[in-house]
């Protein structure tokens, strides 16, 4: 019986799409108008040091990108994850671990007072990653990391403290990714989509990315989720056990599955037995 048993997302869902995007600039305007149209949320990783500061710079392309306000992000980022992506976006790994310290905790408390809600999870600036930044991330009181590797798959079962990136929206296998993202019976497949907003108008890609959110927006059998919701409710899911009599949910979370053609909704502490289910 366990082999007719397949994990789902809330609502009963087979897969889930999330969107992580750093630095909080001025394209974040036009992008998050764009996930409130489709009803769609993101994870948005920000450096409250840099934003306090008004910090600009130039892009080797001649445009100038800006961050947000505090005033204009406040709003803004209504209804979406905010999470820390250091307090200046330094290349972390080649400071000494006080400094490290210092830029994951600093950001998570200038953050959650600045917001007034809680920062959980944090997003690493650049490429490089080592084990100190992920033992400074659990001692300043993240839930996970989002690296920048790329994963390439549709996999959710990663380490909390080193969860790679699905795809960089301009990687050129963008489109396809997609599209096998919503052809897969994976279980419990993702698609997590990453980037900055400001790659959008460099790259004139607009369009494009419309198009994917108007797709999954349409898709019955995808939940977007932001990267903190995501990480718990897997969390709780790995918790669950399966026998081959029934399914058991020793969570505070409730758990979905399909039994064949039928949605099973697990509350916290429920057992459900498949002789029970007509």
């Amino acid at each position: 019986m366990v082999s007719d048993v397949r994990k789902c997302y809330p609502g009963g869902k087979p897969k889930a799409f999330s969107l992580s995007y750093d630095d909080g600039v001025e394209q974040d305007l036009r992008f998050v108008d764009l996930l409130n149209r489709y009803g769609l949320r993101g994870t948005f990783n920000l450096n409250s040091q840099l934003m306090l500061e008004g910090f600009s710079w130039v892009h080797e392309s001649g445009v100038v990108v800006r961050r947000l306000p505090v005033e204009k992000a406040r709003t803004l980022y209504r209804g979406h994850e905010i999470a820390s992506h250091s307090m200046t976006h330094p290349y972390l790994h080649t400071l000494p671990e006080s400094e490290v310290m210092r830029q994951l905790g600093e950001d998570k408390h200038q953050l959650e007072a600045l917001f007034n809600r809680p920062v959980a999870g944090f997003a690493l600036p650049f490429t490089d990653y080592n084990e100190t930044i992920a033992r400074c991330a659990q001692r300043c009181g993240f839930e996970y990391v989002r690296i920048s590797e790329e994963s390439g798959n549709f996999d959710p079962i990663q380490p909390r403290f080193s969860r790679r990136a699905g795809m960089f929206h301009l990687n050129p296998n963008l489109g396809r990714f997609v599209e096998e993202f919503f052809c897969t019976d994976c279980e419990l497949a993702l698609c997590q989509i990453v980037g900055h907003s400001y790659d959008l108008d460099l790259a004139d890609m607009w369009q494009t990315m419309e198009k994917i959110f108007f797709s999954v927006s349409q898709n019955p059998e995808i939940v977007c989720l932001t990267n903190l919701e995501l990480v718990r409710y897997l969390d709780a899911m790995e918790q669950a056990v399966l026998t081959e009599c029934e399914i058991y949910n020793p969570t505070d979370t409730q758990l979905w599955f399909r039994l064949r053609d039928r949605v099973l909704s697990v509350r916290p502490g429920e057992r459900i037995c498949y002789d029970d289910i007509q």
